[in-house]
């Protein structure tokens, strides 16, 4: 009786893992129009590509956009940065373009 077990279990094992590798080399096979994982696009976007957002400082590095994104959000500001061809830039709604641009300007 337990016999049966002791086979079965290491059947079911093997069969449960080449299904997963079958799944998987599905999903990431370049047949039929590519892989079902997203690809990202890294490059540099032009300053004016984000629709509604305005543009309020340009800087060198990630992380100084990201500590003035986090003072301006201190501040109740929504704010974010991307990179773009001049560096990494703070976008900020039209709304809150002088408030940014005060706060910017004064620290």
């Amino acid at each position: 009786m337990f016999a049966e077990h002791y086979f079965l279990f290491p059947l079911v094992a093997i069969a449960l893992t080449g299904g997963m590798v079958l799944l998987t080399r599905w999903a990431f096979s370049k047949a039929k129009g590519g892989s079902l994982v997203r690809r990202t696009d890294y490059t540099p976007a032009e300053k004016d590509t984000f629709g509604l957002l305005v543009d309020v400082s340009t800087l060198r590095t990630y992380n100084e956009a990201r500590v003035k994104v986090s003072m301006l959000k201190d501040l109740g500001i929504k704010a974010t940065a991307a990179r773009t061809k001049d560096g990494w830039s703070v976008y900020v709604w039209p709304a809150d373009e002088a408030a940014a641009r005060g706060f910017l300007d004064a620290s």
